[in-house]
């Protein structure tokens, strides 16, 4: 269940050059190149954040919020007995209403009560799939989602930049070098990024 995770990395770079037939006047009258280079690198996901929870429905709102409870209680338990820290096991939404709050008033039938309650669970990646598995068994019957990342996010960003850079500097040294020029210092950087998880 484990995904890629893609980070892109857009990087625009400006260098002073001697004279070019593509030159952008800036106001100080220095002539510039501007190169944009975009790099991307892909990784395999280290962490899920896996969102599932549980609904039921009864007749009274004790009843309802009382089989939420025990089912609650069953999928954390079976989640936790998998080896899944209590820490990384945090409630995301606990409701209970009454039927009409939700779908409006049906004449002649007695109205029920929805009780629900939804988890984040933060795991490794490779123990997303079993988590799921494991809380559907004891009980759950929504999953919302898992979102995919890394443990260090600045590390690959920083992985990134460098090769967006590095592949910028390189596409301005090849301009100048084809127009017969020579460049000077970096003028100015301008970078981005795009994650797809």
């Amino acid at each position: 269940m484990s995904r890629p995770i893609l980070l892109l990395w857009l990087l625009s770079l400006s260098l002073p050059m001697a004279a070019s037939a593509r030159l952008e006047r800036q106001a100080s009258g220095q002539k510039t190149i501007e190169v944009s280079a975009t790099e991307k690198i892909e990784v395999i996901a280290e962490i899920a954040t896996i969102k599932l929870g549980c609904q039921n429905q009864a007749a009274t709102k004790d009843a309802a919020y009382a089989e939420n409870t025990r089912l609650a209680n069953k999928i954390v338990q079976a989640i936790l007995d998998a080896g899944v820290a209590k820490e990384a096991i945090g409630t995301e939404s606990l409701n209970l209403e009454q039927e009409q709050d939700r779908y409006g008033v049906k004449p002649n039938q007695p109205l029920k009560y929805f009780a629900s309650q939804k988890w984040q669970i933060r795991a490794q990646a490779s123990e997303a799939q079993k988590i799921v598995d494991i809380a559907v068994a004891a009980g759950a019957n929504q999953i919302e989602n898992v979102e995919w990342s890394v443990k260090d996010p600045a590390q690959l960003e920083a992985k990134a930049y460098s090769a967006a850079l590095k592949r910028a500097k390189e596409l301005a040294e090849q301009t100048a070098s084809q127009t017969g020029l020579k460049l000077g210092e970096i003028v100015s950087i301008v970078n981005s990024t795009s994650s797809n998880g």
